[in-house]
């Protein structure tokens, strides 16, 4: 194995090539090169398959740093490592049977076997510090990718949402944009989608009305036009029901005369999201099912308190 040279190579997880900004990740190993010195290129010592994460590969890195004295790379163990002449034999045996290879004290970088294979990375190979960036920017955008679908998996989350929580870990813009992508080419996330469940699941799980579920939605990120589209497809019958189901468990609890209970429910359904014509007619219905049966006076002393309320 070929050992790094103490005090001249350093992680290749330092704070200089990092894709996060902010916080560092808990795998970051700054040890190696701790004051941020440029990579100017990088030697393959190993490479294994990582155990917990199907298709990823552990590659043990040499940085060459740049510092004032010269690093040389050692030639002959080079030329004990060159690749062979067969690439394809080459990594269809390393991806067969990878082991550990790298030693105490190198660094390392998880890449996907589809790097692996592009940029050719066999032990003995030279990187230059244009590949050992693509390198670094690999990695963090498959970190991120596996951190999203670790949050997808828990709840369903907006583009928006999503991108929120990937800076927040400390992820760079760019890394997040490459994984939003990912994730909309594969349609792991949709907003349009999620637009329709949320509006179904809101209507009659949470007997919400179609006014406080546009403002959950445009807060959660999603676009007007997908809120809208959504909206326009909601059944105007499921969003009656709710109302009158949210009126009728309201209705025995309010205090009051008649005409302050009415008014009183009535304002408690307008802050629900509902239309005044349906909550009116949900109102009316549920005083009507509990005995009290006066609609046309409800009617008149119930105008002058809509146009009141919806002009706040």
């Amino acid at each position: 194995m070929y050992k790094p040279k103490r005090g001249r190579y350093g992680s290749a997880n330092g704070k200089a090539s990092s894709g996060r900004t902010g916080k560092p990740s808990p795998s970051t190993n700054t040890g190696g090169n701790p004051l941020g010195l440029p990579v100017l290129g990088a030697l393959v010592t190993g490479m294994e398959a990582d155990s917990k994460r199907p298709h990823m590969y552990r590659i043990a890195l040499e940085l060459q740093l740049d510092e004032t004295s010269t690093v040389d790379f050692d030639d002959d163990k080079l030329r004990e490592t060159e690749p062979m002449a067969d690439w394809n034999d080459e990594v269809d045996a390393l991806i067969a049977g990878a082991q550990s290879t790298h030693g105490e004290g190198e660094s390392l970088l998880t890449v996907h076997e589809d790097t692996l294979v592009s940029l050719r990375l066999l032990k003995g190979r030279r990187l230059t510090a244009e590949e050992y960036e693509t390198l670094k920017k690999d990695e963090q955008k498959e970190e991120a990718y596996r951190s999203a679908l670790i949050m997808l998996e828990r709840k369903a989350r907006t583009t928006s949402e999503l991108s929120k929580s990937l800076k927040i870990k400390g992820y760079a813009p760019e890394v997040v944009e490459a994984c939003l992508e990912r994730l909309q080419a594969r349609r792991m996330i949709d907003d349009t989608a999620y637009a329709k469940r949320f509006t179904e699941q809101r209507a009659v799980g949470q007997r919400k009305g179609r006014m406080l579920i546009r403002q959950e939605l445009l807060q959660r990120g999603v676009g007007r036009e997908d809120v809208e589209q959504a909206l326009g497809e909601l059944d105007g019958e499921v969003e009656q029901d709710s109302a009158l189901a949210l009126a009728r468990k309201r209705w025995p609890s309010i205090k009051g005369n008649d005409r302050e209970r009415k008014q009183k429910l009535m304002a408690v359904l307008m802050r629900r999201g509902f239309p005044s014509g349906i909550a009116r007619t949900a109102v009316q219905q549920a005083a009507a099912d509990s005995g009290e049966r006066d609609p046309d006076l409800f009617y008149a002393e119930e105008d002058a308190f809509v146009d009141e309320y919806m002009e706040d």
